[in-house]
């Protein structure tokens, strides 16, 4: 049989994982179970239970010539580093990094073997969980996130693309920015309020990254359903067991973290990921520099969010709902930064 890695999102068919997974474990390897795992918006994933017991989960890239945005070529070699540099300070809450390779026939498009981490997805069961429950588990990642924090690097911007990457943070972020209003051209997204206007905007507030001297590993995806937990019917609620899906990550200013970990809200509420990230080292001021800085973040990440739809092939009423529910909260963060800081 033919090994069949399909040019879109569908997962590849059976002997066409026994090829990698022969590539990654060896000539002897097989798999005995297998299952597409939801929630991915770029990768395909799959979890994969080998005949010998060992578990493992695969990410497979789209092919090179699908659509994407620009800071998302060469993200999987990013999630490689991630887990190897953070293991040492995170230990087994970030997966092992079991092989990473190439497609055979196409070495443009990259997979990674990664080892399983037990638990489920926080958003799924968050909303089942009291106050006093969530809490605990909300402390651990706030210290796991601080030690994720420890981890530092010689540059800013995104790992695996030269031309978002610069010696100071305000010259990064300012390539970032960019970068995603070009791409929202490309596809032919109209932006709130015009990709001009908002360059102007970022551009006019950069100065407020300044301060920002030593680019951090930030994983900037540590919404709620890339943080898995264990536990869920203990009495005192669940425990920390991994923080996965880590392509996004760039080198930069660790505030940036507390955008995703507050999806849609305020960092500010979630008293206690804060008792545990500042307990373990982590600082967290919410002076107005910072509160200026964060609003500049949420306008990357609503950008993004606001573009991707059109790349992703996203149908018309699907992307509608989206930029109807983004839009409004990078017009009012646009806004923000429009003011005199205070």
């Amino acid at each position: 049989m033919t090994p069949s890695f399909p040019a879109t999102g569908l997962s590849p068919d059976d002997a066409a994982l026994d090829t990698l997974v022969r590539a990654a474990f060896g000539g002897n390897a097989r798999v005995r179970e297998q299952a597409a795992l939801a929630g991915g918006t770029y990768n395909t994933v799959h979890r994969v239970l080998l005949h010998d017991g060992r578990r493992a989960v695969l990410k497979l890239a789209p092919p090179p010539d699908r659509p994407r945005l620009t800071y998302e070529h060469g993200i999987m070699a990013t999630e490689a580093m991630v887990y190897e540099r953070a293991r040492p300070v995170a230990g087994p809450l970030v997966p092992e990094v079991l092989h990473a390779g190439t497609v055979p026939g196409d070495p443009r498009r990259e997979y990674l073997f990664l080892g399983h981490l037990p638990g489920t997805a926080l958003d799924g069961v968050r909303s089942g969980l009291a106050p006093e429950r969530l809490s605990p588990v909300r402390r651990e990642l706030g210290r796991a996130v601080a030690a994720l924090h420890t981890v530092t690097g010689h540059v800013f911007g995104y790992p695996a693309q030269a031309g978002l990457r610069a010696s100071t943070w305000p010259e990064a972020f300012g390539a970032m920015v960019e970068a995603v209003v070009a791409d929202a051209f490309r596809f032919s997204v109209a932006l709130p309020g015009g990709g001009a206007r908002i360059l102007r905007l970022v551009s006019a507030n950069l100065a407020h990254l300044a301060p920002v001297r030593t680019p951090v590993l930030t994983h900037f995806d540590l919404w709620d359903g890339n943080v898995l937990v264990t536990g869920t019917d203990r009495a005192d609620g669940p425990g920390l067991s991994g923080v996965v899906d880590a392509e996004r990550a760039f080198w930069g200013d660790p505030a940036a973290e507390l955008v995703s970990l507050a999806l849609f809200g305020d960092i500010r509420g979630d008293t206690a990921f804060l008792e545990g990230y500042r307990a373990a080292g982590g600082r967290a001021d919410f002076t107005p520099d910072l509160l200026r800085r964060l609003t500049l973040y949420r306008v990357y990440l609503y950008l993004i969010m606001f573009t991707e739809p059109t790349p992703r092939g996203h149908d018309r009423d699907t992307a509608a709902r989206t930029r109807a529910f983004v839009g409004p909260l990078l017009e009012d963060d646009l806004a923000r930064l429009a003011t005199p800081l205070v």
